[in-house]
């Protein structure tokens, strides 16, 4: 699916946003994650510094969700999710994040494949795909 201009904004700008996750029992994990940014339209990036939980769910059941806001506008963005430690798309991901400090190991990266984006106001949209 084709992450909107106005989504890809915020998901670029907005300091953090939440990751939820799932083993593959079902036992939920929600975390957030501020080292991330769109490749492209259909395509987000987090970078892996310390993630536990989340890569163990993660390598268990592909299957995410992200919440995003910026004031009143607020989506929920769900995905596949293929966690990557090669590639020209890790090593830019590692590069972007070593240029924000040598603290980041940048151990991997999560490419999230979008496949549906909800509305998640607080209003009549609630819920409904965009």
């Amino acid at each position: 699916m084709k992450i909107p201009a106005n989504i890809r904004d915020i998901i670029d700008k907005e300091r953090m946003h939440q990751l939820a996750t799932a083993s593959k029992d079902g036992e939920p994990n929600c975390s957030y994650v501020g080292a991330k940014y769109t490749l492209d339209d259909e395509t987000i990036i987090i970078v892996d510094n310390f993630m536990k939980k989340t890569l163990k769910n993660i390598l268990e059941n592909p299957r995410v969700a992200i919440a995003i806001i910026r004031e009143k506008e607020a989506y929920q963005i769900k995905g596949t999710c293929e966690y990557i430690t090669k590639g020209p798309i890790y090593e830019e991901a590692r590069k972007w994040m070593k240029a924000k400090g040598d603290r980041y190991p940048a151990k991997g990266a999560l490419l999230i494949k979008v496949t549906d984006i909800f509305y998640s106001t607080s209003d009549e949209k609630a819920g409904l795909p965009i």
